[in-house]
């Protein structure tokens, strides 16, 4: 009797959800029916192109160009604009510059190839390896863009179209940074900065030459004056890269990772703003497209080239010393930057030649070609 009633239970049960899946697709299959017969009546013949309101029809697209490679979406609205969305992706393609290492602020060749050739001597006896007087730097772009773009279409023919909108991305473009093999000479201009420093600092402020350990060292005040004489009239080392304003030569010394390294940076956000042409690929269809694009890009003005500046600050007058011979006190060393496209004067080599390119350009020039196949 149980066995009897369970079976009965299941049976019932079945019907029920036999019902309800059968309900489930009436339903939908009039929802279908009804989106893909057109509204005006029952008198006129089915489409046969599925109405999904006002997204007519999708393509894909892939491009390249001045913006680099790019992938994007595009939503037709009506007949007369269209919507693109996308991703923009620029190639690192590397350039190579090369700069030579300056001692001080003397621009005579002959002299700064004495002063490199005592004191890479002994570098290298304090480093292990020889100290290279020329420095390569890699640079490349670092672009990469998401982008929002409105086609308007107003003539007859919707070939040519209007196009404004923008892109998004890190403000980094590009950058340069010193080549691996060179690693090592900038160690070595960084250790003789640094010792330069507290040669510096021993003489004028009469710190202690070097603290290990919570113990400070001093020098005699003979050997302290010495060296302070020996590393001032060699100067400092670094890159001579250009001149401040006011004359002063700016040298490029390695940073704190000893490394070199120069960064163009613009706005995140650039408007967009051009024009452009398209039509089908082939002859008889229109699945594939072909368009070309040209404007230009809003990036802010003239891009920053952005490097680093390691420097002693002036000495203060109003400080007495000891030696009245001696110059007084001298800050540490701080960090801040350096724009070479607005800072600097006669920019030298390679570097010099792309800032003032860069410097002409307020706006990034745009020229892509498109390829799109349409998907419904």
């Amino acid at each position: 009797m149980d066995n009897f009633c369970y079976l009965c239970f299941e049976k019932i049960k079945r019907l029920r959800m036999n019902r309800c899946f059968i309900l489930i697709a009436s339903l939908l299959l009039s929802v279908g029916t009804a989106v893909a017969q057109p509204s005006s009546g029952e008198d006129q013949e089915p489409s046969s192109k599925v109405n999904t309101g006002w997204l007519k029809h999708m393509d894909v697209g892939v491009s390249v160009g001045s913006t680099g490679v790019g992938i994007d979406a595009a939503f037709p609205i009506g007949k007369s604009l269209q919507v693109r969305t996308g991703f923009d992706y620029m190639p690192r393609v590397t350039m190579n510059m090369n700069f030579g290492i300056q001692v001080g602020e003397d621009s005579d060749p002959t002299v700064q190839d004495s002063k490199f050739d005592k004191l890479s001597g002994m570098l290298e006896s304090f480093v292990g390896t020889k100290v290279d007087r020329d420095i390569d730097m890699k640079g490349k772009p670092t672009a990469y863009n998401f982008k929002l773009l409105v086609d308007v279409k107003p003539f007859r023919n919707k070939h040519w179209h209007l196009t404004g909108g923008f892109y998004w991305g890190p403000s980094k473009f590009a950058e340069a940074v010193n080549s691996v093999d060179d690693a090592t000479s900038l160690v070595a201009v960084a250790m003789y900065n640094t010792l330069y420093e507290r040669v510096v600092n021993a003489y004028v402020n009469g710190e202690p030459f070097i603290n290990y350990n919570g113990h400070d060292f001093y020098l005699s005040p003979d050997e302290t004056k010495s060296l302070y004489d020996k590393f001032t009239s060699y100067g400092r080392m670094g890159v001579h890269i250009g001149d401040f304003k006011d004359g002063t030569p700016y040298m490029l010394e390695p940073s704190e990772n000893n490394t070199v390294r120069a960064q163009i940076k613009v706005n995140n956000f650039k408007p967009y703003l051009g024009f452009g042409y398209g039509g089908a690929l082939l002859k008889h269809s229109d699945r594939y497209t072909v368009s070309f694009d040209c404007g230009v890009l809003f990036w802010g003005g003239t891009p920053q080239v952005l490097v680093h500046n390691y420097h002693l600050t002036e000495i203060d007058p109003s400080i007495t010393n000891q030696d009245p011979d001696r110059p007084v006190k001298m800050e540490a060393t701080v960090p801040t930057t350096v724009d070479l496209a607005k800072d600097l004067d006669n920019v030298r080599g390679k570097v010099g030649t792309y800032t003032r390119m860069i410097k002409k350009f307020k706006v990034y020039p745009v020229l892509n070609f498109r390829i799109a196949r349409k998907l419904f």
